[in-house]
């Protein structure tokens, strides 16, 4: 409830995050590339540079590294962890000081890139609702123990989701047919 240096805060994620980074860490990549990765679930902008840093620190724990001295974080004035000074932000102008927080644009840019979730969530569950309409076509009963296995996953392994939705609101369920058909065309369903 005070993980923001002692204030209200909440950094909880799921534990694959966490062991992402420290498996970066562990493998020695940039603090720009690793931070990017941590800056998934949250933007350190807007007062939550805090739950990028603490991933960062958990991270830095299990992979059993000086978060600091590897350069994936640095301490401010008042003793704070914070995100470190990478390329130039750090030239003349200490943001820490300023009461700032060190952000490249990359950290923001990849935030935006996860969260399509908010359109692949959705289209897993529509897309599964129009297979299952269609697998008698290709010779399967969506309530067979094996429709997740031999049929939707490699469907959606091959197609994606996302490009089936965008196929059915266009085409309709033909449409998503004729994806299907060249999968069982080759073999692969």
């Amino acid at each position: 409830m005070t993980d923001n240096n002692g204030l209200a805060g909440d950094s909880r994620t799921g534990g694959h995050h966490i062991i992402t980074i420290a498996e970066e860490m562990a493998r020695g990549l940039s603090p720009a590339f690793v931070i990017t990765q941590a800056s998934a679930r949250s933007t350190p902008t807007s007062g939550n540079e805090y739950k990028v840093v603490n991933w960062l620190r958990a991270g830095a724990i299990i992979a059993q590294i000086d978060p600091v001295a590897a350069g994936y974080l640095s301490v401010d004035k008042q003793g704070n962890f914070r995100l470190p000074p990478l390329r130039q932000l750090g030239n003349t102008v200490n943001l820490n000081d300023a009461g700032q927080t060190n952000v490249l644009a990359e950290y923001v840019l990849h935030n935006l890139s996860d969260a399509d979730f908010t359109y692949s969530g959705p289209a897993v569950v529509a897309v599964n609702t129009v297979l299952q309409a269609l697998a008698a076509q290709f010779g399967v009963n969506p309530a067979d123990p094996n429709y997740l296995l031999n049929f939707r996953n490699p469907v959606f392994s091959y197609l994606t989701a996302e490009r089936l939705l965008i196929i059915y609101s266009e085409k309709g369920s033909d449409g998503v047919k004729v994806e299907v058909q060249k999968l069982r065309d080759a073999s692969v369903i």
